[in-house]
């Protein structure tokens, strides 16, 4: 699994092995060394866009865009490892240059140029084998456009394309080739349909989604119809995913049912939401096949509720995790599982509830919002406030936390880990963005 850092960007990919007392506490630290936050990707924040145009034709243009973004955070892992301090600091800093070129009416070339920086105190906070808060896993890929100025514990330095794709409208329907954005499903804080390449639940770098090499055909054959079919590198040719998604807005609801192929499994995907009064309904599943195994898998679901318009957004869901463990004992063994380490599922245990709150006065300046989750199995939670307030000329700026509560993991003589949330500790962080 990457190494991704607190953007989600690929950084330098773990090293196997190390000795065989290091490995069981390398899976708890993949859980416990975290960096990032869920609040941020709770908060309904208006995407900015200050697209430039250098070159203008009768037919044809090309515009650049894109954003900067700086984070600054403290860390308290809530218990101390030995030889490590158990609180850091953290800094990184992010550019990514967005190129967009229009070829008449038929054709768009899209080129996404990344460049992050991160450093911290601590070697703990940006170890190639931790993962948690802010380690979105990338997409498996067979063309590695990545590059590595710097590849130190405690200092990363790398740029690499996010986005090389190519879209032709036809009258068929719209072609993409290339690595590109891909999202199905419609969870919020629990997603199980959003398989080609899901944000961790505790991401701070929502702004864009790590992009998968595919091939993707979007058709409307007829009104309120919308046919989405792919095809999916993921690295390696037993790994090679596609699939198919029919969706129908009616009036009273929308629907979608969809299959295919996804690693080594072939799954059936399906979900509805439908508005009651001033609130949604939401409920959607994912009942996967193990090819391998020749066996069916426990299913994901998510049911949620939302309260629809207005300056408070309110929405809760109930998710139960297939992948998960059914004992707190199992969590080492889950974290090992392949599932996990692709990105299937960022959830150790069975059974989750969680909310989030979401103030946006009418000036649209100001949001609030206050998040949990809640680990039903241990139980544990994790709470996370959040305030973001827009400048105007292109400027946000935020500052939030993570708040965990549950019993922490034992680390000697073995380590255990006792809760999933009671193991991720503190963090405090702030955040400004500058879009251009």
């Amino acid at each position: 699994m990457p190494g991704t850092g607190v953007f989600g960007g690929e950084g330098p990919r773990d090293t196997p092995g190390g000795s065989p007392a290091s490995r069981p506490w390398n899976k708890c630290r993949r859980l416990v060394v975290l960096l990032g936050g869920g609040a941020t990707l709770l908060v309904p924040h208006h995407p900015l866009q200050a697209q430039f145009t250098l070159l203008e034709g009768d037919k044809s243009s090309l515009e650049l865009g894109g954003y900067f973004r700086s984070l600054t955070g403290l860390y308290d892992q809530g218990f101390r490892i030995p030889s490590e301090d158990r609180r850091s600091g953290f800094n990184a800093e992010v550019l990514r240059l967005k190129w967009t070129l229009r070829m008449g009416e038929g054709a768009v070339l899209e080129v996404h140029d990344r460049f992050q920086l991160q450093a911290s105190s601590s070697s703990s906070t940006l170890g190639g084998s931790a993962a948690g808060f802010g380690v979105t896993v990338v997409p498996g890929r067979s063309l590695d456009l990545s590059t590595h100025f710097i590849d130190e514990d405690r200092l990363r330095a790398w740029h690499d394309v996010d986005r090389l794709s190519l879209t032709l409208y036809t009258g068929l329907g719209d072609v993409t080739v290339g690595r590109q954005a891909i999202t199905w499903g419609i969870s919020n804080l629990f997603p199980v349909a959003d398989l080609w390449a899901q944000f961790s639940p505790f991401e701070l770098d929502t702004e864009e989604k790590p992009g998968i090499d595919a091939v993707r055909i979007l058709s409307y054959p007829m009104g309120g119809l919308e046919l989405d079919a792919i095809a999916a590198d993921r690295g390696t040719a037993e790994d090679f995913s596609a699939g198919l998604r029919a969706s129908l807005s009616l009036s009273w609801a929308d629907l979608y049912l969809a299959g295919g192929k996804l690693w080594n499994e072939a799954m059936v995907l399906g979900g509805v939401a439908a508005p009651v009064g001033s609130w949604k309904v939401r409920a959607e599943g994912v009942l996967p096949y193990d090819l391998d195994e020749d066996d069916v898998d426990l299913p994901r679901v998510t049911l949620g509720v939302d309260r629809l318009g207005g300056e408070f957004m309110l929405s809760g869901e109930y998710h139960f995790n297939g992948v998960g463990a059914v004992k707190a004992t199992d969590y080492a063994e889950a974290l090992g599982d392949p599932r996990f380490a692709r990105g299937e599922s960022y959830f150790l245990g069975r059974h989750y509830l969680g909310g989030v709150g979401t103030w946006t006065p009418g000036n649209d300046r100001l949001s609030l919002s206050f998040s949990a989750m809640v680990n039903l199995l241990d139980p544990s939670a994790i709470l996370s406030p959040a305030l973001t307030y827009d400048f105007g000329q292109e400027t946000r700026f935020s500052v939030g936390g993570f708040i965990s509560s549950g019993t922490p993991p034992r680390i000697e003589p073995t380590p255990v880990i006792k809760t999933e949330y009671g193991s991720y500790g503190d963090l405090f962080f702030t955040r400004m963005s500058i879009y251009f």
